[in-house]
């Protein structure tokens, strides 16, 4: 186990521990703010399990699963528990799966329902539909769905993977989140081998688990008979994905737990995220380190007119910022230097020159692959991720072989004696040389150019709606693609490979630019929180709305009345996500038509008590500070 087993014991901690040691069922939900260590809270609960029930669990094949929102935190707290066989670390994505694998008749029959209800839905609108044109297109992906179904017939085995291939046995990413929930709700023997499986379950980041997931694994604590512990480590204020579920509401006999330390913030940063959080729930959150070991540190609100060139205005503040700090690290190039955290990709999409990118994979009412898009991990751009751009970069030569083994179709597939090997490698170096002088020249339609060199020459084996539009005759001619992802692929392939390389190192967080959703979990030295609605946000967010620029919309209103989510509280949460990131300096800036207003509105909400304009910042190091001490 790593250090963070013997860090110091919160109160928290030690409720956990009781509810870990009771007999029978138990479950129990953590409420951790951000910087409060609730992975700390999660391996220290993970220890205990393992320290006082080992013997107990191998003797009965059994082990604690701990289910996390990626595979980089899945990574990290492998490595916190040494591996520990005794522990399963997993998404929850390979969680579900892993759970209904062997259940392959039950999964069957879930993808021929599927596909029936398909074939329904566009009998439905083939009769209504008065176009010829789009009546013929459905009748089109009829026969595809009614193919799939045949070969269905013939799966002897079925796996999972990015995309679904039903006709082939394989699954979907989005599939697992819809089928697996459903069969532990209708399914007692399913749910009650999962529970003998995993009698200690904890999910991390609860708050954006999906909902679906939250209710089938309650009704699993609910409706087994052996003993179960579930337990939930998260902050509904945390919540940044739309599909999560936020609160996740307590059974009558769990343990409510909060953790309000913050570990992680200066004392003039934590001021600012208990202000903003204190309209959210009125939670405030402490210091948890010793008062002589937390720093004062900064954190300062600009405002500045709309109108203002945002690249010159920037520099202007991170100068002021490293004048004030006497730190030359806000001016800094390195992506260590400097976090600046927007609320969307489009804002850093046009500071980093792929705007066009962002635009193809964001039509309106856009599909899974904008969240796709935005998580970095959308199938279109898969290629190009793991062997076209890795190909072409002449500094890892000595990694070309490795690539091509694991992804061309060149080098993995019938193989059959030394003289076709070498014709094969042959024919890859000679293609990757093509490739690379494609890449070089990029420009528009360059990533079109590159895409279908790289499929035609064997050089990749993309997913199959990729293929399937790639080559329409070829393997995967019974894929469905519609009408919205043709859109989006079109728009893709005339985008300029030089996009595709600047969004994969702001995904990869190479570049100093990223969002919210791209730092979960994540914290840095110094942050700037840049706030811009006037560079068009997400629907579902509003700035300006937040801090009563803005008047909220009627579905607001409607929304707020019956309880539910407003684009005021989304904003807030992002913006609470935003702040606590910082460790030691932060900084908001806010872009705004009427700046007087807006400092107006920062000082009337109490999120910070004097606000900078652009005037402000002549006055150099001398600046007033921008946010004062709470009173006490």
């Amino acid at each position: 186990m790593t250090s963070r087993v013997d860090a110091r014991d919160t109160d928290a901690d030690r409720r956990i521990r009781d509810v870990l040691d009771r007999k029978g069922k138990a479950g129990f939900i953590v409420t951790a703010g951000a910087g409060s260590g609730k992975t700390t809270s999660l391996v220290k609960a993970l220890a205990h399990v393992a320290a006082t029930r080992r013997a107990q669990l191998r003797a009965r094949t059994q082990r604690i699963a701990c289910i996390t929102y990626t595979e980089v935190a899945a990574a990290e707290i492998h490595g916190d528990v040494q591996d520990d066989p005794l522990v399963y670390v997993s998404t929850i994505h390979s969680f579900l799966w892993d759970a209904i694998a062997p259940f392959q008749s039950d999964i069957g029959a879930w993808i021929e329902r599927q596909l029936a209800t398909k074939v329904d839905e566009i009998d439905g609108k083939i009769e209504k539909s008065k176009a010829s044109t789009k009546r013929d297109a459905m009748t089109q992906d009829r026969v595809r769905y009614e193919r799939q179904l045949d070969a269905l017939r013939t799966v002897r085995k079925f796996t999972y993977g990015v995309g679904p291939d039903y006709g082939r046995g394989q699954i979907g990413h989005a599939d697992i989140l819809k089928m697996v929930p459903q069969m532990l709700l209708e399914q007692p023997l399913l749910a009650k081998v999962v529970a003998t499986r995993f009698p200690i379950i904890f999910i991390d980041e609860s708050q954006d688990t999906d909902a679906a997931v939250v209710a089938s694994l309650v009704h699993m604590y609910k409706t087994v008979k052996s003993d179960f512990c579930l337990g939930f480590f998260g902050d509904p204020m945390q919540q940044i994905y739309p599909t999560g579920i936020g609160r996740v509401p307590a059974e009558p006999d769990w343990e409510l737990i909060n953790k309000p330390e913050n570990f992680r913030s200066s004392r003039r940063v934590l001021e600012v995220v208990n202000r903003v959080r204190a309209a959210a729930d009125g939670v405030q959150q402490t210091p948890g380190r010793p008062e002589d070991l937390t720093p004062d540190g900064h954190a300062y609100f600009f405002v500045l007119p709309a109108d203002a060139d945002r690249i010159d205005s920037m520099d202007t503040i991170r100068r002021w910022l490293a004048l004030r700090t006497s730190n030359d690290a806000w001016t800094g190039d390195a992506p260590d230097s400097v976090k600046i955290l927007v609320a969307m990709h489009k804002l850093a999409a046009r500071r980093l020159g792929f705007a066009n990118l962002h635009a193809a994979f964001h039509p309106r009412n856009p599909p899974t692959l904008a969240t796709a898009f935005i998580e970095g991990n959308a199938w279109p751009i898969t290629p190009f991720a793991t062997v076209i751009l890795p190909l072409c970069d002449t500094s890892k030569d000595a990694a070309a072989l490795r690539i091509l083994r694991k992804h061309s179709r060149l080098l993995r597939d019938d193989l059959a004696g030394a003289a076709v090997a070498r014709a094969r490698l042959t024919s890859a170096r000679d293609a990757v040389t093509k490739l690379r002088g494609l890449v070089a020249d990029a420009g528009p339609g360059s990533v079109g150019r590159a895409l279908r060199f790289a499929y035609d020459n064997g050089l990749i084996d993309p997913a199959p709606h990729l293929t399937r539009y790639l080559d329409p005759d070829g393997p995967y001619s019974d894929q469905v693609l519609s009408e919205k992802t043709r859109e989006i692929l079109d728009a893709f392939m005339a985008c300029d490979v030089r996009e595709v390389e600047g969004y994969l190192r702001y995904v990869s967080r190479q570049s100093p630019y990223s969002t919210q959703h791209a730092t979960k979990g994540a914290e840095f030295p110094r942050v700037i929180v840049l706030l811009d609605d006037t560079e068009g946000v997400l629907p579902s967010y509003s700035y300006d709305k937040l801090l009563g620029l803005a008047e909220p919309s009627q579905t607001d209103r409607e929304n707020k009345a019956n309880g539910k989510d407003t684009t005021i509280e989304r904003s807030r949460r992002l913006l609470y996500v935003c702040v606590s990131r910082a460790r030691e300096e932060l900084a908001v800036v806010i872009y705004a038509d009427n700046v007087e207003s807006a400092i107006l509105s920062l000082k009337v909400s109490g999120l910070a008590d004097q606000p900078l304009a652009l005037s402000d910042l002549t006055n150099g190091v001398n600046g007033p500070p921008a946010v004062a001490p709470q009173p006490t």
